[in-house]
């Protein structure tokens, strides 16, 4: 769902590109070549508006995408009677929702790749998502206010569309390891963060909440 919703993104993206007045110049191969030849300089010339535009859309394309189907599929799940009793229930849930999807993601993109494999293997932030999500979901059931639900969406979103974000830019150029080498040391200590505040949760029962 996730893919076939970013699909549909993309090409919505490419229309609001290239204009819907020429759309038509796609189905002929030279022009489509040049068109997307234009595309592709245009991308190239890096202003602080263009980067904050290519933000928005990884945010909003991307990232908004996928914490919004896991955030729907934890939903389905939960829904099953006796699956959800307290906040800690709930979070697991979306734990559970979240390793799922990135263990289907790594195949995707592994593609064979045994060394990509494992460099996604050793980056769990699905499971980092799913942590934040959680958290901000039970937290919404217990304060009775849906203002926390949003950032359930949202927060996750954000920090993962800053990651990504960061990887795409490197893409573009050497100049911006600094940026990515920031984003994925800030990305292991919310990991690390988010595995230590779950084991004190479970130990001490402190999300043990009825909801």
């Amino acid at each position: 769902m996730a893919g076939i919703i970013k699909l549909i993104g993309a090409v919505i993206n490419l229309v609001i590109q290239i204009g819907p007045e020429q759309l038509k110049l796609l189905a002929d191969a030279e022009n489509a070549k040049q068109v997307v030849e234009q595309i592709r300089n245009a991308s190239s010339n890096m202003t602080s508006s263009s980067i904050l535009i290519r933000f928005v859309r990884t945010f909003i394309l991307i990232d908004l995408v996928e914490e919004v189907i896991k955030y729907v599929g934890a939903k389905i799940v939960m829904r099953k009677e006796g699956v959800v009793h307290t906040w800690m229930d709930a979070l697991l849930c979306f734990v559970v929702v979240g390793v799922s999807f990135q263990l289907f993601e790594d195949i995707g993109y592994a593609s064979g790749d045994i060394i990509l494999a494992i460099m996604r293997a050793l980056t769990p932030f699905h499971f980092t998502f799913a942590v934040i999500m959680g958290y901000f979901y039970g937290l919404g059931k217990d304060k009775r206010n849906g203002f926390y639900t949003i950032l359930a969406i949202v927060v996750p979103s954000f920090i993962h569309a800053v990651y990504d974000f960061s990887i795409n830019m490197l893409k573009r150029g050497d100049e911006f390891i600094v940026l990515f080498l920031i984003a994925s040391v800030i990305m292991f200590i919310i990991t690390i963060v988010a595995i230590i505040k779950l084991r004190k949760w479970q130990k001490e029962g402190t999300l043990d909440i009825l909801i």
